[in-house]
């Protein structure tokens, strides 16, 4: 699993987060949601987890386990690039 060193960095608000998350999902973890229809393929960070299992990126919002999928390496690389500098490889 891929993530950030710092997801404090990623957020604008200073959000609470529930214990323990579900979704095995943590902050800082770096994911990939696959774009549908006429939506784009976007790379986000967790920056607040909910004990439900759901989580908030930095990019798109609340988000539950079904829409995403761990973010590799070449994902970043290629949708997010300015996002390697960030990683803890």
């Amino acid at each position: 699993m891929l993530r950030v060193k710092d997801h404090n960095k990623f957020r604008m608000f200073e959000y609470e987060n529930e214990r323990p998350p579900m979704s095995g999902y943590k902050l800082g973890d770096v994911l990939l949601k696959e774009g549908q229809d006429n939506d784009r393929t976007e790379i986000g960070v967790v920056i607040q987890t909910f004990s439900d299992g759901d989580f908030r990126t930095d990019m798109w919002g609340v988000s539950s386990i079904s829409e995403v999928s761990p973010a590799n390496l070449s994902d970043v690389k290629k949708y997010r690039p300015n996002l390697v500098d960030d990683l803890t490889i």
